[in-house]
C-alpha cells in the first residue's frame, strides 16, 4: 500500500495535479498537451460528490471560462467565485457539491514564455498571438471526456463564463452548436477584435443571434455594471428575434451575480436539450471551419465572415463578407462546403445555383460520396443553392426583400415591403402564394397575403403586391416576420424576415460634410484628435465620385455618424465602408462606436437629395447615449475624385490583387514593381508594369467585384517595390505608392 501511495504521488507530481477538497466536492487542477495550441495548457475541474464512488456513472459537464485578471486557480482581486465563501457562498463548488454535475474551467492565459505576466485572456481585442482560443474547445471536450466520467454528448454539455470569459462562451456556442446544448453568460463584454492573428474581425454578439439555433442562451447581469449599456443594446435585438434566449437584471455591479440560478437554467437545458433545428444558419470568422458535420473551407487571406443561411438537405445560402451584416460581398474567395452525410450514397444530384452578384443562376450535377456528402464549390459572392435528385419537388425560399415606401422602416408608419422569392427545387412550382405574420406583439400585419402566380426553376419573381406593416412601439429597434410560402399541390415553406425598424428622432440639420477635409474629431469615448476624413475636393459639399462623413457637433469637436440609407446613388455595386472607433480606453469594454464612409455614385443627378438615418454615441460613463435623426443632404458637382485603392495583395502564386473603389467605372488599373535591388527603370530584368482586370478572366477571381488582377509572368526570385495607378472613365488618377515590400518567383 505505501509503494502505491508513493507511486501515485509521484505521478501526480510529474503530472503537474493537484487537488483539494471542499465541501465534498473534488477539486483538481490539471494540464494537458493541446495539439491545436501548441503547448501544455492548465485547468481546474469540479468533481461532485460520490463521483470515485460509482466508475460507471457519467455526469453532464459545465465548461466555464473566467474573466480578466483571473486564471484558471482563482482571481488577483477579492471577486472570486470558485468555493467557500467566494462570491458569497453561490460559487462553482457550492453548486456542484449539490448537483450531480461535473464543472471544467480552462485557463485562458495568452502570453508566451518571454512576455512580461498580463491579465488579459484570450487572445481577444486585441489579437496578439496565434493562439485560438475557440479553436482549442473540441480538443478540450475530447480530453476531459476520455479522461473523466462524462455524457459524452452535446446534449448534456453547455459552456459558462463571465466578463471576458462570457464574451467567449457566446462566440464558442455560436460557433460549436453541435457541441453544446446551452450557454449562460455573466456580465459579458459583447464584442471584441477575433480571430486570426494576421486577419482579425470585429466580432459582434447583436450581429450573431442566428447561430444560437439548437441551444438555450442566457444572460445574467447587475443594474450596476458597467457593461450594462452594451447588454441594453443587445438586448433591444436579441429579445425580438429569438425564442430561446432570457436574461435577468441583477441587484449588483459587475460579477457572477445569480451564479446558482444560471446553473439552475443550464441544467435545466441538459435535462431537457433543446434538438437540432431543422434548418440552421451559421456565421464564423474562420477561412476553414466544421459545424453540424458541414465543413468549409476557403483561401480567404483578408478580414471576413462566413455566413451561411437555411441550410437544410435542400440546399443552402451561402456569402462572404467584409463584416456584418451589410458589409461589401468577397466573391474573389473560394469557398468549398462538404455537406453532412445527409444523401444517398454514389449517386447524382443537380445543384441549381443562383449566384445574386452576378445576376446569373446555373445547373450542374455532382456526384455524392460513399458517406452520402456532396462537394460543392462556389466564391464568396452571394449564392442560393438548391440540392434535387431529377424531378424533385419545388423548393421556394426568400430571394431578397425590399421596402418600397419609404427609405427604411419606422415606428407608428405603415410600410410596405415587397418580398422576392427564388425557386431553387427540381421542378416548377405554381399557384404560389405568401403570408406574411408578426412574430411580437409589436407588430401589426395590415396586409398579410401576396400571390406570384408560377415559378420555374431558377427563377426570381415579385409579387403582384407589396405587403404593409405597422410597428406599434418607439422602442423596437428590429422586428422579427414569419412568411409561410405555399403553391397549388400544397408544399409549404416558413422562411423568417428581420428587418431593421428605425426609431423617429427630430431631423438632424446642424452637420458637416467631410470630403478630404481636416477636423477636430472627439475619439474614444472622451479623447480628441485632428483627423482628415473623406476623399475629394475639400469644399464642404457632397459631389459625385467622393467618399464623405458626415459630422455633427462643432466648430470645436465633431462627432462621427454611422449612417444607413436605401437611395441608389450610395455605394454603387454594394460598396459599404464603416469605420470603427474604439471606446476601450474610456469605458474598457472592448466596443467601439462605427461611422460610415458613403460613396457617391458618378451619375449621382444635379441636385439629388439623399436622406440618411443617423447615429452617434455620447459619452456619459459608464455609458454611452445614442443619438438618431435624419440627416438630408444635397449631391451637386461633377465627379474630380479618382479611384481609391482598399488593399493591395500578392499572396502566392505571383497573383497581384488589388481592391480599388470609386463611384463610376474604372477605366484602368496598372501595376509598376521595381526590384529592390536594381531600381533602375531601363533595366527590363528589374523592372515591371502589369496592367489588372476585373472580369473573371488572367487570374482575376471573378467579375465585377472591385478586386482587380493579374496573374504575374514567372520572374527570377526577388523582392519588389509596388506602385499601384488607377484612372476612372471621367480621367481621374490616382497613383499610390506601397510601402511593403513584395516578393516575386
Amino acid at each position: 500500500m505505501k509503494s502505491f501511495a508513493t507511486s501515485f504521488l509521484l505521478l501526480m507530481l510529474v503530472c503537474g495535479t493537484s487537488f483539494a477538497q471542499a465541501d465534498d466536492v473534488t477539486i483538481i487542477d490539471s494540464r494537458h498537451y493541446s495539439n491545436v495550441l501548441g503547448e501544455i495548457r492548465n485547468y481546474r475541474i469540479f468533481l461532485p460528490p460520490g463521483y470515485y464512488d460509482n466508475p460507471a456513472k457519467r455526469y453532464p459537464v459545465i465548461y466555464f471560462y473566467h474573466g480578466w485578471s483571473q486564471r484558471y486557480f482563482g482571481s488577483t482581486s477579492s471577486s472570486g467565485y470558485d468555493k467557500g465563501d467566494d462570491n458569497g457562498g453561490d460559487n462553482i463548488a457550492s453548486y456542484v457539491a449539490g448537483h450531480e454535475v461535473i464543472v471544467v474551467k480552462p485557463d485562458g492565459y495568452n502570453r508566451n514564455p518571454d512576455d512580461e505576466y498580463y491579465l488579459r485572456p484570450y487572445n481577444i481585442g486585441p489579437v496578439e498571438t496565434q493562439r485560438q482560443f475557440p479553436v482549442y474547445f473540441p480538443e478540450l471536450v475530447d480530453y476531459i471526456d476520455a479522461h473523466y466520467h462524462t455524457i459524452a454528448e452535446r446534449e448534456h454539455r453547455a459552456v459558462s463564463g463571465y466578463s471576458m470569459g462570457g464574451f467567449m462562451t457566446f462566440w464558442i456556442a455560436g460557433k460549436y452548436p453541435h457541441l453544446v446544448s446551452a450557454a449562460g453568460s455573466f456580465s459579458s463584454s459583447t464584442e471584441f477584435w477575433v480571430g486570426p492573428k494576421n486577419t482579425p474581425v470585429e466580432y459582434r454578439h447583436i450581429d450573431m443571434y442566428k447561430n444560437y439555433g439548437g441551444l438555450n442562451v442566457r444572460l445574467n447581469y447587475g443594474n450596476k455594471d458597467f457593461i450594462r449599456c452594451y447588454h441594453l443594446d443587445m438586448n433591444k435585438v436579441w429579445t425580438q428575434v429569438m425564442d430561446n434566449y432570457e436574461y435577468k437584471i441583477y441587484e449588483a455591479a459587475h460579477s457572477t451575480c445569480g451564479m446558482a440560478e444560471m446553473f439552475d437554467f443550464l441544467m435545466r437545458s441538459l435535462e431537457n436539450p433543446p434538438r437540432k433545428p431543422e434548418k440552421w444558419h451559421h456565421i464564423d470568422v474562420y477561412p476553414a471551419f466544421s459545424v453540424w458535420e458541414y465543413q468549409v473551407g476557403s483561401d480567404r487571406i483578408v478580414p471576413g465572415f462566413t455566413i451561411l443561411e437555411n441550410v437544410n438537405a435542400g440546399g443552402f445560402r451561402c456569402s462572404v463578407r467584409e463584416f456584418l451584416p451589410d458589409g461589401e460581398l468577397m466573391p474573389f474567395v473560394n469557398l468549398s462546403l462538404s455537406t453532412a452525410p445527409v444523401y444517398e450514397k454514389n449517386q447524382e444530384y443537380l445543384i441549381n445555383d443562383m449566384d445574386y452578384h452576378q445576376g446569373t443562376s446555373s445547373k450542374k450535377v455532382i456526384k455524392s460520396d460513399q458517406q452520402g456528402r456532396l462537394k460543392i464549390d462556389i466564391n464568396g459572392g452571394l449564392h442560393d443553392i438548391g440540392i434535387n435528385r431529377v424531378d424533385d419537388p419545388p423548393n421556394i425560399c426568400i430571394a431578397s426583400w425590399e421596402i418600397e415606401n419609404m427609405g427604411w422602416a419606422g415606428p407608428k408608419k405603415d410600410v410596405r415591403v415587397s418580398v422576392r422569392l427564388l425557386n431553387k427545387g427540381g421542378s416548377r412550382a405554381g399557384g404560389v402564394t405568401a403570408k406574411l405574420l408578426g412574430t411580437r406583439k409589436s407588430a401589426r400585419v395590415l396586409h398579410n397575403t401576396s400571390t406570384y402566380g408560377s415559378l420555374a426553376v431558377n427563377e426570381t419573381k415579385n409579387p403582384d403586391g407589396p405587403f404593409t406593416f405597422s410597428v406599434q412601439a418607439d422602442s423596437i429597434e428590429m422586428e422579427r416576420f414569419k412568411l409561410i410560402i405555399t403553391d397549388q399541390d400544397k408544399h409549404e415553406w416558413t422562411e423568417f424576415i428581420d428587418i431593421p425598424v428605425m426609431t423617429d428622432q427630430p431631423e438632424i440639420t446642424d452637420f458637416e460634410i467631410a470630403d478630404g477635409k481636416t477636423f477636430q474629431i472627439a475619439e474614444a469615448g472622451d479623447d480628441t484628435v485632428t483627423l482628415l476624413l473623406g476623399t475629394g475636393n475639400g469644399d464642404g459639399a457632397a459631389n459625385p465620385g467622393e467618399s464623405i462623413v458626415i459630422l455633427t457637433g462643432g466648430p470645436d469637436l465633431y462627432r462621427r455618424t454611422f449612417l444607413y440609407t436605401s437611395d441608389p446613388y450610395v455605394n454603387p455595386g454594394g460598396i459599404n465602408t464603416r469605420v470603427s472607433d474604439s471606446w476601450g480606453s474610456y469605458d474598457h469594454v472592448g466596443g467601439s462606436a462605427k461611422y460610415s464612409v458613403p460613396l457617391i455614385s458618378s451619375d449621382c443627378p444635379e441636385d439629388h437629395q439623399v436622406e440618411f438615418f443617423a447615429e452617434y454615441w455620447l459619452p456619459d460613463y459608464p455609458d454611452h447615449i445614442i443619438k438618431r435623426g435624419k440627416i438630408t443632404i444635397s449631391v451637386s458637382g461633377e465627379d474630380h475624385t479618382a479611384p481609391l485603392v482598399r488593399w493591395v495583395q500578392l499572396p502566392g502564386n505571383n497573383t497581384l490583387q488589388a481592391r480599388i473603389h470609386d463611384g463610376g467605372k474604372i477605366q484602368y488599373v496598372k501595376a509598376s514593381l521595381r526590384s529592390r535591388d536594381d531600381p533602375m527603370k531601363d533595366d527590363p530584368g528589374h523592372y515591371l508594369e502589369v496592367e489588372l482586370n476585373d472580369d473573371g478572366e488572367a487570374g482575376d477571381r471573378a467579375a465585377g467585384d472591385n478586386v482587380f488582377s493579374v496573374r504575374i509572368p514567372e520572374q527570377k526570385f526577388g523582392l519588389y517595390t509596388l506602385e499601384v495607378e488607377s484612372a476612372d472613365i471621367n480621367g481621374n488618377v490616382r497613383v499610390e505608392k506601397d510601402p511593403r515590400i513584395y516578393v516575386l518567383y
